[in-house]
């Protein structure tokens, strides 16, 4: 296979998309030194939603700009992830600083099930709010019930509408894809990959697979993200939870229908989920736990920057106010006025916010 090695890094897959690489002053990057990385200070940090004295579990976050103000959704329940009982949570602020006090979004009401907070989404002029339904305890293994589940805002309340797909939960909520139609990511109970498009009506979907979750890569895949290239087709990232602590990549060229074999990059992961976007300026940021190292996992929070989505050119370490003993994970970002508002969990107990200015990324990298 040609792996059409360039100045500044490799092309990705057959002679144009093989692989997603990091690279860093024109040097294909084989290890990173974390202590000499540069750092982005954040304008300002803020608690969303802070410890909670009975249930402590806070995590899975996730933002957008609605009709005037800031949202955010979480999942909220007992001391570990995916309990029986588990709810999603919100807030509401008018500046992104002072945030209202949460409010269930989300609550199961059936014996024996939990909820697990996956986005909001835009979609025919109404506000959505989307949740994975699960019997507990955990949200996987053969014989669960797992639905996607999605929540309507109207008269000032979330109501309940309907199963967008049986047997699933997606990772972030569905993007519109340049054919003109929806998808998002599903992982089924046996955490197999695929993709659903569709969303004429909001239980329309075709499925399409990615990987199952035994394969033959030598990787557990989980939690995955995608996006779309400047010339049409798309990549995703997967994170690999059988203990690699580096991202696989597969591309589709057919607007998610069908999906290469995933490859191993050189992207670190602290087998965490991430999160990248598209800046108002044209690049795209990705938002991750990068350090591997196993005294730090979690520990550190990273922003990596591309200027095609296919080679990152440079990655600089967040700086969180931390006691270097808290874990920071599972970062969702949006930009708003210039600057990106990144929440993220502590220790999956706290919910909190930092907000960049996109021009200090800009100026950090000379873009």
């Amino acid at each position: 296979m040609n792996t059409g090695k360039t100045k500044t890094g490799y092309n990705l897959l057959p002679i144009k998309y093989q692989r997603t690489m990091l690279v860093i002053n024109n040097q294909y990057v084989k290890k990173i030194d974390y202590d000499k990385l540069p750092v982005i200070k954040p304008s300002r940090h803020i608690i969303i939603s802070n410890e909670h004295p009975s249930w402590q579990f806070q995590l899975h976050n996730y933002l957008i700009y609605h009709e005037g103000k800031f949202w955010c959704m979480w999942s909220f329940g007992p001391e570990e992830e995916a309990r029986v009982g588990q709810t999603v949570m919100y807030s509401t602020s008018k500046d992104g600083i002072s945030w209202e006090r949460p409010e269930i979004l989300a609550q199961p009401k059936d014996e024996g099930f939990g909820y697990i907070a996956r986005g909001f989404w835009i979609y025919k002029n109404q506000f959505l709010a989307l949740a994975a339904y699960f019997t507990g305890p955990g949200a996987f293994g053969k014989g669960k019930k797992l639905q996607l589940h999605a929540y309507r805002w109207q008269y000032r309340k979330w109501k309940y509408i309907g199963i967008v797909f049986d047997d699933a939960i997606n990772n972030f909520p569905p993007q519109l894809l340049p054919d003109g139609k929806w998808m998002m990511t599903r992982r089924d109970v046996l955490m197999n990959v695929y993709v659903l498009k569709g969303g004429e009506s909001l239980d329309q979907w075709e499925c399409y697979p990615v990987v199952k979750s035994k394969n033959r890569f030598n990787f557990l895949p989980d939690e995955p993200f995608w996006w779309v290239l400047e010339d049409g087709n798309i990549a995703m990232f997967l994170r690999d939870n059988k203990g690699g602590r580096k991202i696989f990549g597969c591309f589709s060229i057919d607007n998610g229908k069908t999906w290469t074999d995933p490859v191993k990059t050189n992207f670190p992961n602290a087998t965490s989920k991430f999160f990248g976007l598209k800046t108002g300026k044209n690049f795209r940021v990705f938002i991750s736990n990068a350090n591997r190292n196993m005294n730090v996992l979690r520990k550190q929070m990273h922003l990596s920057v591309s200027l095609d989505g296919r080679v990152f050119t440079g990655i600089a370490r967040l700086d969180i106010p931390t006691d270097g003993m808290s874990t920071l994970q599972y970062p969702h970002a949006i930009e708003y006025d210039g600057n990106l508002l990144i929440a993220f969990s502590r220790n999956k107990r706290i919910i909190e916010l930092i907000t960049v200015p996109v021009e200090r990324i800009e100026k950090l990298f000379n873009i």
